[in-house]
């Protein structure tokens, strides 16, 4: 009876423990019921050998990790620690694109470069979500130098290098920008940098690199400028505080400019600029000119931005050319597009050819503006026998010059091109552009259209209509015409004329 109640009682226990134990994994999570081996991630090789690297090349080595547990594991950072022989970054990480689900495997390459000749290591610490949250892993390896005879480390990585310039044929300077990167573990500070090169062949540096933290990195240019012909060359030194203390970079070029072409009357457009045009290449009086003539040109603005006239003027001076004070004037400032007109006159002084130039001198492209001036004068006109225009003042009743033109009523040139050939105490002989004529003082002629009362004195001819009064002057040089020296006045009180007057007056007289 004892033996059958101790039975009983063991197995109501064993029945109570085993629905308490399987009432407690039903609402349990399946992935703990697996058991996780090796703290979840772990490396597939702990130590892996990346064999030989030859300085200063980069070797892409591949580490493998795998997941040992049940449940997906993330990646949350990768660090390296490479040593001083080379420097090391991770180029592709699949193992963080995704989870990594259990019993997967993925990878992580790493970019490895030599730097100095000798053994090296990376290690490698990954920071995860599994159980030991942290794994390690190490890259092992060797640095060969190519050369056998370099013994000098590599601090400062240069690029391009060397620098070459190229062939310059234009005469403008080229500039040429340079990456200085610090491929060591420490930071270098830039001592100083410098160009070790003839001043003839035209290099400027300019750079602002001071220091330099592992990795970073920072930029130089270097401007050329060639003075001479033919090749050049020089040295990028850069003195720093790392293991090999000096670097220095190749500079290389050659200047062979092009023949130089004649240069056009007007520039081409430029960006931004003004740009002055005229709408003549020269200003040709001709042939023949035997009275004051005048030209007018257009000076036109076909650039994008405003310009000022600064100066206009003539090259030669003593030649009868006159530029005139309407239309362009200095100071003026043409927009876009605008133009203004710019008027020459001659009046030649002599007979023979005339060969001069207007320089305008301008703010646009080019800032100067040349225009030719020839023409052949086939009479000399006098400046002293120009007329003269007078006005009555309406108050005192004196007389004042107010213009060296002279108008008539309607403002119209009517007296312009008469002259005094040849006068007496009474008369006298005028040449204008439609012949000679003879004026008797105290009478009346009919010139231009306009009614002119004559008095001859001892200058010339007054000439009065209206307010307008003009005086038309002798030219004493026609006294001395072929050599002959006559009187301007006759003992009879008749005409004495010039040997050239007389022949215009015999035939041109109205």
């Amino acid at each position: 009876m004892k033996n059958i109640c101790l039975a009983f009682f063991l197995f109501t226990a064993f029945s109570l423990s085993y629905n308490d134990a399987m009432a407690q994994m039903a609402f349990s999570d399946p992935v703990d019921q697996v058991v996780e081996g090796g703290g979840g991630l772990a490396a597939v090789e702990a130590d892996v050998d990346a064999g030989t690297i030859p300085i200063g090349s980069t070797a892409q080595v591949i580490v493998r990790f795998r997941n040992e547990s049940g449940r997906p594991i993330e990646f949350r950072d990768i660090n390296l620690y490479p040593s001083s022989t080379v420097s090391a970054s991770v180029g592709v990480n699949q193992c963080s694109a995704e989870p990594l689900a259990g019993g997967a495997e993925c990878a992580v390459i790493v970019a490895v470069k030599g730097l100095q000749p000798g053994a090296w290591r990376t290690e490698m610490l990954v920071r995860h979500t599994g159980r030991s949250r942290l794994v390690t892993a190490r890259i092992n390896g060797t640095v060969e130098s190519g050369d056998t005879n370099v013994n000098t480390p590599t601090d400062l990585e240069v690029n391009p290098n060397p620098v070459d310039f190229g062939t310059l044929e234009a005469s403008r300077p080229i500039i040429r920008s340079l990456t200085i990167r610090n491929i060591t573990s420490n930071p270098i500070d830039i001592k100083d940098m410098f160009i070790d090169a003839p001043k003839q062949s035209g290099y400027n540096l300019r750079s602002d690199c001071t220091q330099l933290a592992s990795g970073q990195a920072c930029i130089a240019s270097i401007l050329w400028s060639p003075i001479i012909q033919g090749p050049s060359s020089g040295f990028l030194v850069i003195e720093h505080s790392g293991s090999s203390a000096v670097a220095n970079i190749p500079l290389t070029g050659t200047f062979n400019p092009g023949e130089s072409k004649q240069a056009e009357v007007f520039p081409a457009s430029l960006p931004g600029k003004g740009v002055l045009v005229s709408s003549e290449t020269e200003i040709d009086f001709e042939d023949g000119i035997n009275a004051q003539s005048a030209i007018t040109i257009s000076l036109v603005n076909v650039g994008d931005n405003e310009l000022t006239l600064n100066k206009i003027q003539l090259a030669g001076s003593e030649n009868g050319l006159k530029i005139l004070a309407t239309g362009c004037q200095d100071g003026m400032v043409l927009s876009a597009t605008e133009a203004c007109p710019l008027t020459v006159s001659w009046a030649p002084t002599k007979v023979g050819s005339v060969i001069d130039d207007v320089q305008i001198s301008h703010t646009g492209a080019r800032g100067i503006l040349v225009l030719p001036i020839r023409g052949t004068a086939a009479e000399a006109i006098s400046v002293d026998s120009k007329p003269i225009i007078v006005s009555r003042d309406g108050l005192s009743g004196e007389a004042s010059v107010s213009s060296s033109s002279i108008n008539g009523t309607d403002g119209q040139p009517v007296l312009d091109g008469y002259v005094v050939t040849s006068h007496s105490s009474n008369h006298a002989i005028i040449k204008g552009p439609v012949g000679s004529r003879i004026v008797t003082d105290g009478k009346t002629t009919l010139i231009g259209g306009y009614e002119w009362r004559v008095h001859v004195t001892e200058e010339g001819v007054r000439l009065i209509s209206g307010d307008t009064i003009v005086i038309l002057v002798f030219d004493r040089s026609l006294n001395n015409m072929n050599g002959t020296t006559t009187s301007s006045r006759g003992t009879n009180g008749g005409v004495t004329p010039s040997s050239s007057a007389s022949s215009s007056s015999s035939g041109g007289s109205q």
